[in-house]
C-alpha cells in the first residue's frame, strides 16, 4: 500500500509540473495601468462662430473625460437665459450673469456639430496631476454657488474663463508668454472683423464703443476670441511635462472639422464698408439740404419734416443712449465716447421743435436753424480733433456718415428758416399838410 501510495503521489506531482506550463501559456498576463492611464483626458473643443450675433464670436469648452469615474463631461462657460430675472435690464446696466455648468461631452458638443459650425478639438497633454487638478476645479467651479459669474463681454467671457481655467492648472504657465506677445490688434478691430458681414450690427458697435476699445492688445487679451486662443496655445509647451521628461508640446494633437458649406456666416474686410457709409452720408445730407430749400420757398415743406424729424430723432436717440451708456452703466468700453459730437441729443430737442413746427405750420422755427448749425459744427470739431494727441478714437466710419449728413442738416435748415436778423419794411411815408 505504502509502495503504491507513494507510486500515485509521484504521478501526480508530475502531472501538475506538466500541466502548468501550458496553463501559463494560455493565460495572459493582465498588464498594469499607469499613472498617466488612469488621469483625466483633456480637450479644448473650439467652435466656430454661427450666424446669430452672440455666436459670431465663435466658442468653446473644455472635455475632461475621465477613465475612472466613467465620466465625459463638456464644460461650458457660455450659459444665459433669457428667461432670467431681470436678465434685460442687466444687460444695459453691464451686469448681466452668464454661467458655467458641465454637460455630456458627446450631446453638448454635437449640438454644434448639428448647426454645421466648425469645430476644432486640440488634445491637450497635461500631468496626471495637472489633469485632476483642472478636473476637480472645474466640477467645484459648476456648482451653485460658484458658476455664475458677471460677464464682460471683452474681459470676463466664456474664453477668456476657459482660458484663466487653463492657465491655473498649468501654474500661470500660459500667462506670461501670451502677455509678452503682442497682436497688433485691437477689442474694435477684432469687433471689426467679426462683425463687417453684417453691416447693421457693424456700424451700430463702431457707433457704441469708445476709446478704450482702441488700445493694443496682447495675446493674452486677444485669447477673448475662442479661434485665437486656440491658435495662441498650439505653439505653446507644458514646463511641467518637461521636467517629467515627457513631450513639452501642450498640444499633442489636433483634430478639425470645418463647418457645413453654407453655414459659416458671410465675411466682409471692414475697411470695405467705408466707402458706402460716405456715400450714404453725403445723399443724406444733400436731400435734407435740397428738400430744405424747397421747404423755404413754400414748396416742399412736408417732405423736409419728415426727413428731418426722422434723422434728428434717430441721431439723438443714439447720442442719448451714448450719454447713458457713458454715465450710467457698467459698461467701461463705452466711456468717453467721442461719437457724442457725431449723434448728438440735441437732435432730440430739434425734433421737437420740428414737432411744433408741423402743428403750427407757418415758416420753419428760427430754434431749428440755430441746433443744426451747432451740431454740424460739433461734428466737424470731431473731425478736427483727431488730429490732437489726446484724442485716438478710430471712428472712421461714423466720422464718414455723420458729418455729411449733420452739414446738410444744417443746410437745410438754413434754407428753410428765417434768417436771424430781418430787415423791418420801410413805413409808408405820409403827405405832409400845409
Amino acid at each position: 500500500m505504502r509502495l503504491g501510495r507513494r507510486v500515485a503521489l509521484l504521478l501526480g506531482l508530475l502531472g501538475a509540473a506538466w500541466a502548468s506550463p501550458a496553463r501559463a501559456q494560455q493565460t495572459p498576463s493582465t498588464p498594469s495601468l499607469s499613472a498617466a492611464d488612469l488621469a483625466p483626458r483633456v480637450s479644448l473643443i473650439t467652435v466656430g462662430p454661427g450666424s446669430v450675433l452672440w455666436e459670431k464670436f465663435g466658442h468653446n469648452i473644455i472635455r475632461v473625460t475621465d477613465p475612472v469615474a466613467g465620466t465625459d463631461i463638456a464644460y461650458n462657460y457660455g450659459i444665459f437665459d433669457f428667461r432670467q430675472e431681470n436678465f434685460y435690464w442687466n444687460f444695459v446696466q453691464g451686469g448681466m450673469l452668464y454661467s458655467m455648468a458641465g454637460y455630456d461631452a458627446t450631446r453638448d458638443i454635437g449640438r454644434y456639430v448639428e448647426a454645421g459650425r466648425s469645430i476644432e478639438v486640440q488634445d491637450l497633454a497635461l500631468t496626471p496631476d495637472q489633469a485632476r487638478r483642472l478636473a476637480a476645479n472645474l466640477a467645484r467651479n459648476a456648482q451653485p454657488d460658484k458658476r455664475d459669474y458677471r460677464y464682460d463681454p471683452y474681459r470676463d467671457n466664456c474664453s477668456t474663463r476657459v482660458r484663466d481655467a487653463l492657465n491655473l492648472s498649468l501654474d500661470g504657465a500660459l500667462e506670461a508668454p501670451l502677455t509678452a506677445l503682442s497682436t497688433g490688434a485691437t477689442y474694435r478691430s477684432r469687433t471689426a472683423e467679426l462683425t463687417a458681414g453684417s453691416p447693421g450690427w457693424y456700424f451700430g458697435l463702431m457707433l457704441l464703443l469708445g476709446p478704450s476699445t482702441d488700445q493694443p492688445l496682447s495675446a493674452w487679451e486677444d485669447s477673448f476670441i475662442p479661434m485665437n486662443f486656440a491658435r495662441y496655445i498650439a505653439p505653446a509647451t507644458n514646463p511641467a511635462a518637461v521636467a517629467n521628461g515627457d513631450a513639452e508640446a501642450l498640444v499633442a494633437t489636433t483634430r478639425l472639422q470645418p463647418a457645413r458649406e453654407g453655414v459659416t456666416p458671410s465675411t466682409r474686410a471692414p475697411a470695405s464698408w467705408l466707402g458706402w457709409f460716405l456715400v450714404l452720408g453725403v445723399l443724406l445730407g444733400g436731400v435734407l439740404a435740397w428738400t430744405g430749400g424747397r421747404s423755404g420757398t413754400g414748396k416742399g415743406r412736408r417732405s423736409f419734416l419728415v426727413l428731418a424729424g426722422f434723422w434728428t430723432l434717430l441721431s439723438g436717440l443714439a447720442g442719448l443712449i451714448m450719454v447713458y451708456l457713458w454715465a450710467f452703466t457698467a459698461h467701461s468700453y463705452a466711456y468717453r465716447n467721442e461719437n457724442l459730437l457725431q449723434a448728438s441729443v440735441l437732435g432730440l430737442v430739434m425734433f421737437g421743435f420740428l414737432a411744433g413746427w408741423a402743428r403750427r405750420g407757418g415758416p420753419a422755427p428760427v430754434a431749428v436753424r440755430v441746433l443744426a448749425a451747432t451740431v454740424a459744427a460739433f461734428s466737424v470739431l470731431g473731425v478736427a480733433i483727431q488730429l490732437l494727441p489726446w484724442f485716438s478714437q478710430v471712428n472712421a466710419p461714423i466720422l464718414a456718415f455723420f458729418v455729411p449728413a449733420n452739414l446738410g442738416m444744417a443746410l437745410g435748415a438754413r434754407r428753410a428758416a428765417p434768417s436771424l436778423t430781418t430787415t423791418p419794411e420801410p413805413s409808408a411815408v405820409r403827405p405832409s399838410r400845409p
